[in-house]
């Protein structure tokens, strides 16, 4: 599928849908701008004036092979902090939690049990029209009949149990729910059999590489199997994911330009062309370099004295930047014994 989001008045950006979708790149700005432009759709409220200076008249627009998408017929969900996470274990409206529990209510078991607390609820009702018969003439009490909806909003209170110890909602470890989490957001596909994206901003923030990288096997296996689901990444600097063939080319490129990457033989076979010497190692090492040196693409000039790559990803970085279209001028006053005599040369010369 090939979609178009919009991220200011006029101006899109355009990939072909994968189940795992990432957006890296030093253009920080765009890919804010792409976010904050998304979490405004979601909302489907009208824009205010001031919006409409930035989005234009007929607001933020998303196109899913070419027909204009509605919010209401999207749902879309957001990973960015931890907050983010805890607000779906909380019964707050719109939470992945409270939709859930609401969902229960349609349970037969669960409104059987609700007409015992009825029978009990008349009986406690009598008890109390005794005491009220002793004492006034003409008042009588009545309870009315309560319902799963009562039971959620006045009686219900979620915790966290670890270590038989249970704890508010909010001195979670979210790391220890993601499976929670995906099981959450499959019941609420399950339920409304509608395309689903879910945005991650910058996870390094908020969850370890080792756990996030769990959470991603465990959302492509959910991607896979509702064919609903799909997971948007956006990521300030590199994340130590295990990525395949796939995943680079779910990738797009966020410079001053925005590009989503070929497949993998094409942009292998690029690469030899302009590489200064053998590349000498296999296509997963190639891969994992390639993701390393994303985060630097296109970097502007000014910000060059800022990278951190280890020798060779520093010439792949090179050769990158020059299929790209740009002339690398990366000053790096440093001895680079892990390079070969021909590597060497082709970062000396500018």
């Amino acid at each position: 599928m090939q979609i178009e989001l919009e991220y200011e008045h006029g101006n899109f950006i355009d990939l072909e849908l994968q189940n795992i979708n990432y957006f890296v790149g030093p253009n920080h700005t765009k890919k804010w701008k792409l976010y904050r432009g998304i979490k405004r759709f979601s909302t489907g409220k009208n824009l205010s004036e001031l919006e409409e200076h930035v989005y234009g008249d007929d607001g933020i627009v998303i196109f899913c092979d070419g027909e204009k998408v509605k919010s209401k017929d999207l749902p879309i969900y957001y990973l960015d902090c931890r907050e983010s996470f805890l607000h779906h274990y909380y019964e707050n409206k719109g939470s992945l939690m409270a939709k859930e529990i609401q969902a229960m209510g349609e349970i037969f078991e669960l409104g059987r049990g609700i007409e015992r607390i009825n029978n009990e609820f008349l009986t406690f009702e009598n008890q109390l029209s005794e005491l009220f018969i002793e004492k006034y003439k003409h008042v009588q009490p009545t309870l009315r009949s309560i319902n799963f909806s009562d039971i959620s909003k006045y009686f219900l209170q979620l915790s966290f149990f670890e270590d038989e110890v249970t704890y508010p909602v909010e001195m979670m470890d979210i790391e220890k729910l993601i499976d929670d989490y995906c099981c959450l957001l499959m019941n609420e596909i399950e339920r409304t059999q509608k395309m689903t994206w879910l945005w991650i901003n910058n996870p390094n923030a908020f969850m370890s590489k080792k756990i996030f990288c769990s959470f991603v096997g465990k959302l492509s296996i959910c991607a896979e199997e509702s064919g609903l689901l799909n997971v948007f990444i956006l990521s300030e600097d590199y994340l130590e994911l295990n990525y395949n063939e796939v995943d680079l080319e779910s990738t797009v490129l966020l410079y001053e330009k925005h590009q989503q990457i070929p497949s993998f033989n094409v942009l292998k076979k690029s690469i030899e062309r302009h590489y200064p010497d053998e590349l000498n190692q296999t296509d997963r090492e190639l891969i994992s370099r390639l993701f390393r040196v994303f985060p630097y693409i296109g970097k502007f000039k000014n910000d060059r004295d800022n990278i951190y790559l280890r020798d060779k990803d520093i010439v792949l970085l090179k050769v990158v930047d020059e299929l790209l279209g740009y002339e690398y001028e990366l000053n790096l006053q440093k001895d680079y014994s892990d390079l070969t005599i021909l590597e060497s040369k082709y970062l000396i010369d500018q």
